[in-house]
């Protein structure tokens, strides 16, 4: 069965900045796509049976977008994967 590769996030948030409240609570994800490199996905990728569907790690699909151009799991760099998913992924031929 081919699965869809998702990800947490694509791109890179544009530079802003320094704030005060940073320094306390770190940067914060306000979107799922970039401007910075939106093809490229930089959090961590996950694996998906169909798009509504939550992940095989049962991370919930609403927070997921599908990776541009479907890479094969198994060329995504290790730190990139999520290892839940990684563990149930069954490589086929597809």
């Amino acid at each position: 069965m081919p699965y869809l590769v998702a990800t947490e996030r694509l791109g890179w948030p544009p530079l802003r900045r320094w704030h005060a409240l940073t320094m306390f609570f770190g940067e914060v994800q306000t979107r799922l796509r970039y401007e910075v490199a939106p093809e490229k996905p930089t959090a961590t990728c996950h694996l998906q049976v169909r798009g509504n569907d939550n992940a095989l790690c049962d991370y919930p699909w609403q927070l997921l977008v599908l990776v541009p151009g479907q890479p094969p799991w198994g060329e995504l760099a290790q730190w990139l994967r999520c290892d839940e998913c990684e563990d149930k992924w069954i490589p086929t031929n597809s």
